[in-house]
């Protein structure tokens, strides 16, 4: 086995520096080619600039991490052939979901940058922030049980030590998203799932020509594999509910859609990736479901050893577990650089909201504005690294927690019961019409989150009554131990319960006081076409991709920008007193009325439309440029 031990950590050391050597290869050419690194929007989102099959392959490898070789064949031993079967269908399904939603979202904000972007355009700066943490948490979880499978495979398998091949795979992940950003991330995700697709067929080949083990009618002992088992008929509710609660608060995925060249690459990138991780799913759970059912495999006394029960299958061969480490380092790194990725776009946007409205808050809608702007020029050349540095430091729980050696179902389990908690609310934010956005507020959904959550908590106290076990042993039972169908159906049937209720307090209270429910600066599409047109963009109310202006516009845009601000910052300072703190009447020369507006139009659409710190909403600009036109006082409101 000193062997074993030897070529795994070499090859697999050597494909993750490989990758990583390549992909940092990619990202200086990239620079020196374009003469200067990526804007800060487009390092985090590589916006509308990748293909159908390269996003194809980009949800596939960002979906497919080592936990595949560990989850499906572990679940098949606790919810048998059925439960196999699901965890298949739904390990794809959410895909389909996302790049669905993520069009709409798309669509629908043109310059949103993560999904709590859009949450705090929709519902304000607390429920982001819940999102924010409530994502980060579960993409936490995801690189611990990266990271676990990946120990378990090195202690439990090749009977090494697990902590070298973690931190190997955590830090040139870092690395090299670091360097390259999103894109290049995705532009490793085709070799990476390419090599990983060549090595699952190289695993499925040798399995269907090397086993030989008799296979009876399906047991029930020591493992139930039967269509009746309890957990197996539960995963036709848990399995979806879950996983599709988890990967979309994941920003691993959403990512993908803010990345795709068009709402057909999108949608048909999803559409295959979405079988491919279906049918790898599916072999690999029912690789599990081979071993238990020619007995390869046998549990131990208290079942902790199910992370090992697909490798029983390879017969202590040294070149297939060679084969069968270096796919899952692959995997591996394929998937924690999609979360680093998703966590330092995640960060960045909490970073940016609570700054700016701190800013706003302490020094008034006059001068926080300004102060934005300088908070954003600083940011954008100096944050993304100091983002990086924090997610260096969030890696740190998840490597101490990997190396404890959890089986990778609990992991899961605990987010996806959490997500479940909250995935209604949040996604209503996307209903359209009038009257559902007056309904969905932000204590509608506030509160039907806090239901979600308190839901799982009563279940629990049932589970107490139901077996008479502790309190704490209950916990344990239901958020790391049982996939039962209960506290599912609770958090998704509480979460709307509380939305209902909430809408209807609400409305109450509005009514009664006479209160007109907020807006929400979600952009103006026709008024953002009318505008490009006006400026001479093309792109019909998509991302630009030229200006008409050339030379002239980029050069001078930083000029008229800081004329501008300084020139509505005293005029708001010495009249703001007789408006009020939150705005001013600015008597504006006709003959600056046009530079003035072209200038606003310039730092709109420069800027993310309508985003804190840089310029105002499409509709504050359109309305301004009405007043302005007309020589009439235009009011300078604060965000």
């Amino acid at each position: 086995m000193a062997s074993l031990e030897v070529l795994a950590y070499t090859f697999g050391v050597l494909a993750v520096v490989l990758f990583g050597a390549g992909a940092c290869a990619f990202a200086i050419y990239r620079e020196v080619k374009q003469g200067g690194p990526d804007t800060p929007d487009f390092f985090l989102t590589a916006r509308k600039s990748v293909p159908m099959l390269t996003i194809a392959w980009s949800f596939y490898a960002g979906a497919m991490g080592s936990w595949a070789l560990f989850g499906p064949p572990s679940y098949c031993t606790y919810a048998g052939t059925l439960g196999m079967i699901m965890y298949s269908i739904s390990a794809g399904l959410p895909i389909i979901i996302v790049a669905y939603f993520g069009d709409v979202i798309h669509r629908l904000v043109p310059s949103v940058v993560s999904m709590a972007d859009y949450v705090r355009r929709r519902f304000g700066l607390g429920v982001s922030l819940y999102v924010a943490a409530l994502m980060l948490f579960n993409m936490g979880v995801a690189i611990t049980a990266e990271y676990t499978a990946v120990g378990s495979l090195f202690a439990d398998i090749i009977g090494t030590k697990s902590l070298p091949i973690i931190l190997v795979i955590g830090l040139v992940s870092l690395l090299y998203t670091a360097i390259g950003g999103l894109y290049v991330s995705i532009i490793t995700d085709q070799w990476q799932a390419g090599i990983s697709v060549v090595f699952v067929l190289t695993l499925f080949i040798f399995v269907c020509a090397t086993f030989d083990a008799p296979l009876s009618p399906l047991p029930s002992e020591p493992v139930d594999l039967s269509w009746s088992n309890k957990y197996g008929l539960a995963s036709i509710a848990v399995m979806p509910i879950s996983l599709i609660s988890s990967t979309l608060f994941s920003e691993a995925m959403w990512q993908r859609c803010w990345a795709s060249a068009s709402r057909k690459a999108l949608l048909g990138g999803a559409a295959l990736a979405s079988v491919a991780v279906t049918i790898v799913v599916f072999l690999f759970g029912f690789g599990g479901l081979l071993a238990v059912w020619g007995g390869v495999w046998q549990p131990n006394e208290d079942f902790t050893n199910t992370n090992t029960v697909l490798f029983s299958l390879f017969n202590n061969t040294t070149w297939i577990l060679v084969i069968a480490t270096v796919l899952a380092v692959v995997m591996s790194e394929s998937a924690v650089d999609s979360l680093q990725n998703a966590i330092a776009d995640t960060l960045s946007t909490a970073l940016i909201a609570i700054t700016n409205s701190l800013l706003t808050l302490v020094h008034g809608p006059v001068k926080g504005p300004v102060l934005q702007t300088v908070f954003m020029g600083a940011y954008e050349q100096y944050g993304i690294w100091g983002i990086r540095c924090i997610v260096l430091l969030f890696n740190i729980p998840p490597l101490v927690v990997a190396l404890k050696g959890y089986n990778v179902l609990q992991l899961f389990l605990l987010a996806n019961l959490l997500t479940t908690t909250s995935v209604i609310p949040v996604l209503s934010g996307v209903i359209p019409g009038k009257w559902t956005r007056k309904a969905i507020t932000p204590f509608s959904v506030s509160l039907g989150c806090l239901l979600g959550l308190a839901s799982l908590f009563i279940w629990t106290q049932i589970r107490v009554n139901q077996t008479g076990m502790t309190y704490c042993d209950a916990l344990y039972d239901v958020f790391l131990n049982a996939y039962d169908y209960p506290p599912f159906l609770m958090a998704l049937a509480f979460s709307m319960v509380g939305m209902v209720v909430g809408a209807g307090l609400e409305a109450v209270v509005r009514m009664g006081m006479r209160w007109e429910y907020p807006e929400y600066d979600l952009g103006a599409p026709e008024e953002m076409e009318a505008l490009q047109e006006a400026v001479g963009m093309e792109g019909g109310g998509r991302r630009a991709r030229r200006w008409r202006w050339g030379w002239l516009s980029r050069q001078g845009y930083g000029v008229v920008e800081l004329l501008i601000d300084v020139f509505l910052l005293r005029q708001c300072s010495s009249l703001g007193a007789s408006r009020g703190r939150d705005r001013c009447n600015l008597a504006i020369n006709p003959c600056l009325t046009e530079l003035v507006w072209s200038g606003l139009v310039w730092y709109g659409i420069r800027k993310p439309l309508g985003r804190e710190g840089g310029a105002c909403g499409w509709k504050q600009l359109w309305k301004w440029k009405h007043s302005l036109g007309y020589g009439a006082n235009a009011q300078c409101t604060g965000h």
